[in-house]
């Protein structure tokens, strides 16, 4: 017999007129959403817009399985930090549509052995952690990974040389 492990997600939306509207959870605080897929309407003050919850989404899952496989790898991790872009195209003729899905994260290591592993790690993410079946364009991760060499300075530790690749 195979053991199945299924997961729900609940949310629930809230139309408050006009374009604006709540969405909320039973495990997050809610959230305003507004403004649609399109041209100049696309850039929103206040409410977050559906797509920069996408864009949000693919960066905290990029995080998640990335610190995941980084402790199943044994690679310390000194620092994560990343920015995340998605790119709408809207045609005369064609619905506004996702071209390019891209997350940046900056991570830091302590040895050149760590930013290896990470470089492989990031290299394996999309296809682990985002199939076809749930975003319809691949998310492309461009990673930075330095490596923090540091010396010990009295009682703490002070970072003396990075590297960046």
């Amino acid at each position: 017999m195979t053991n199945v492990t299924i997961t729900e997600y609940e949310t629930r939306l809230y139309w408050q007129g006009e374009r604006g509207a709540v969405l909320t959870s039973d495990r997050a605080p809610p959230v305003p959403i507004g403004r649609p897929l399109s041209g100049q309407d696309a850039v929103a003050l206040g409410p977050w817009s559906p797509e920069a919850l996408l864009v949000g989404a693919v960066e905290g899952r990029t995080l998640l399985a990335f610190l995941e496989q980084a402790r199943e790898a044994d690679v310390r991790v000194l620092f994560y930090q990343s920015s995340a872009v998605a790119r709408v195209v809207c045609g005369v003729d064609q619905p506004p549509h996702l071209t390019d899905l891209i997350v940046r994260p900056h991570v830091a290591v302590s040895t050149e052995a760590d930013a290896e592993a990470v470089r492989l790690i990031f290299s394996e993410l999309p296809a682990h952690c985002f199939p076809s079946s749930v975003v319809n364009i691949t998310p492309r991760i461009e990673p930075v990974v330095e490596t923090w060499h540091a010396r010990i300075i009295g009682p703490g530790v002070s970072p003396v040389s990075a590297s960046a690749t």
